[in-house]
């Protein structure tokens, strides 16, 4: 398979900018310059697979999602996933379940330094 450097660059470019993220920004967090991550976004340069996990890593998504087009959206996989656990259950079980997971996404997001994420 032959990897498109310009359509990496080009979804890079659309993720960050929905994370509402700057080049400089982005180039911060991944450890980057900011013409390495411009010309990155190009298409000028292909990234290192260093840069690509460390882009990755900045955007919060896997370097899949950046290398390939029509990956399968992660949201929806979990969806699914979360889903299929949920059946069987009662509606009174589901809705402390939901809260459970409620609880445990806060208590992660609040804890982020702590788990390694950005």
């Amino acid at each position: 398979m032959i990897l498109n450097y310009r359509r990496i660059g080009q979804r890079i470019r659309v993720i960050r900018r929905a994370r509402k993220m700057t080049q400089a920004e982005l180039a911060e967090y991944a450890n980057l310059s900011v013409p390495y991550v411009s010309h990155i976004e190009n298409g000028i340069k292909q990234a290192s697979l260093q840069a690509v996990v460390n882009i990755a890593e900045a955007l919060e998504c896997t370097a899949d999602k950046l290398l390939y087009e029509n990956q399968p959206d992660c949201c929806s996989i979990w969806q699914s996933e979360l889903s299929e656990m949920l059946c069987g259950c009662t509606d009174s079980e589901q809705q402390f379940l939901l809260e459970v997971l409620s609880a445990m996404k806060n208590c992660i997001i609040t804890n982020r330094h702590t788990f390694g994420s950005k």
